[in-house]
């Protein structure tokens, strides 16, 4: 029961990084930047809003890019456990393992979507970016 709960809350949080992330993004800049920075975002939201839209596009491919990679990176670490090591937690923690590494396969992009947020794009592609790598990330852990 600890070992799912525990698995539990390592998927949710992985879940939840690229909307902490924006979250923590926005927080920052409303504390910390002066009011003027908003006039410079202004300026960058017509060249940053592409930007932001493409990336939606990279998250979408680096989301079933991450979908193939933990499948075979999961194998691979299993196949590489000796024989006498191979019991069903060390598969499990080889597979939960090989989620971590892919799940970030999708979420670099979309955290490049957060800071071009930060430098003025529009919020929409933004949150479309985040709506993608959630349900890519969701997705493999389901896989685990």
């Amino acid at each position: 029961m600890a070992r799912t709960r525990g698995k539990g809350t390592l998927v949710a949080m992985t879940a939840v990084a690229a909307p902490a992330a924006l979250g923590f993004e926005t927080l920052l800049r409303h504390l910390l930047l002066p009011a003027a920075f908003e006039l410079v975002r202004e300026a960058l939201r017509p060249v940053l809003t592409p930007v932001a839209w493409a990336l939606c596009g990279v998250c979408a491919l680096a989301g079933v890019a991450g979908l193939v990679l933990q499948k075979r990176i999961a194998s691979r670490s299993v196949e590489r456990l000796p024989p006498e090591r191979r019991t069903p937690d060390q598969v499990e923690r080889a597979r939960v393992g090989a989620f971590m590494l892919a799940a970030s396969i999708p979420q670099i992009p979309a955290i490049l979507a957060t800071f071009s947020f930060m430098f003025g794009a529009s919020l929409v592609p933004v949150l479309v970016a985040i709506a993608l790598v959630t349900a890519a990330v969701l997705t493999q852990a389901r896989r685990t």
